[in-house]
């Protein structure tokens, strides 16, 4: 009988020691858990809100109610190249886990600003690429203007094929907010990025911080009401190229201001323009930018004067229809008719004009 007695107390101290030792493991696993959850809340929130849009195969839709770290990007003096941005940004997404790539290649697009028969702004804009997974990203920063952004998953994942459909994939898109296309803020303010195909971007080397062409996209958007506002902002940085390529920037605001800023031997320039293309209009030669380039801008200007600058969105969606691309490697991706009066962008997808999806900038 002492045998057993001893034999069961052994075995209930075990069983105790296996519950303490199982609890102990259980209680280490949820501080884990919760710690992750803390050190990664934010990013898991921009990543439950990734969602594929039903009315268009492989395009997407991500909401970020934060600036995302953006006014520690600027504090920290900005990038001066896509690999700056992409160290900052794998910090803040993966913590250092893994690394987060972002970059822009070139493009062939086009631009028109005109005014509707009720007085209110139309802007248009066609993103024409050789490939390209779109993310439209809603951005309501805490200090700053709303806004609905265009950028292609592409210049993340430098792949076509690769979707923000499962968790590293969407952890990866979160970098989407420094690296739009084009967009329209929640003050009627539009921005695009144009490729320029001549000569090289010869970058100013100052003493002021710096920023490359889509994170002085999303300054703008976060903080720019007017076009006079948007070249204040710029001209406190030093603007760097993306993708190694040259680049404009059409702004306008819904006053109808329109602009192309460009830069020019190490200085930005800006020229008023309705319509923009593939070359720097600051040079005055039209050809600059090659047949195609030359071509579309001809068009546009020729509707544009036409119609002395009134155009509804109906007729601005058919003028970017003209001018888009539906052969060869660069095809139009998207088409968008930013409403400035109303922040409304109307998107149409892979040269489907008879299909729109409608997205709003404001809060």
């Amino acid at each position: 009988m002492k045998v057993k007695e001893k034999l069961g107390d052994n075995q209930n101290k075990k069983q105790k020691w296996w519950t303490k030792a199982l609890g102990l493991t259980a209680l280490v696993l949820l501080v884990m858990a919760a710690g992750t959850y803390i050190m990664f809340r934010e990013e898991l929130k921009i990543t439950n809100s990734i969602r594929p849009l039903a009315e268009r195969k492989n395009v997407y839709y991500m909401e970020v109610y934060s600036d995302y770290h953006f006014e520690e990007f600027l504090e920290s003096g900005g990038a001066s190249s896509d690999s700056e941005v992409s160290a900052f940004l794998t910090n803040c997404i993966s913590k250092g886990f893994y690394q987060v790539d972002v970059t822009n290649e070139g493009s062939a697009c086009s631009v028109i600003s005109a005014l509707d028969s009720e007085n209110s702004h139309v802007w248009g804009r066609n993103f024409d690429w050789d490939g390209s997974v779109p993310i439209i990203v809603k951005c309501v920063p805490k200090k700053g203007y709303a806004s609905i952004s265009t950028c292609d998953f592409k210049n993340i994942t430098n792949s076509p094929d690769a979707a923000p459909d499962n968790f590293i994939n969407k952890m990866l898109a979160i970098a989407a907010v420094y690296v739009p296309m084009d967009g329209i803020n929640e003050a009627g303010l539009c921005v695009a990025d144009l490729e320029v195909n001549e000569g090289g971007m010869i970058e100013a080397d100052t003493e002021k911080p710096d920023l490359t062409i889509t994170t002085a996209i999303r300054l703008v958007l976060n903080r720019a009401s007017t076009v006079d506002e948007a070249l204040n902002l710029l001209k406190q940085y030093d603007i760097h190229a993306s993708g190694g390529i040259s680049h404009h920037l059409a702004i306008s605001d819904a006053s109808g201001t329109s602009v192309s800023v460009e830069f020019v031997d190490g200085e930005m320039m800006v020229v008023d323009t309705d319509c923009i293309t593939n070359f720097n209009l600051a040079n005055g030669d039209t050809a600059a930018g090659g047949e195609s380039a030359q071509k579309r801008y001809e068009l546009l200007c020729a509707v544009h004067e036409k119609n002395n600058g009134i155009l509804s969105g109906e007729q601005v969606k058919g003028v970017l229809s003209q001018v888009s691309k539906k052969e060869g490697e660069w095809r139009t991706q998207w088409s968008v008719v930013y409403q400035q009066e109303i922040q409304m962008a109307d998107y149409y997808f892979g040269g489907a004009y008879e299909n729109g999806i409608s997205f709003s900038a404001a809060k």
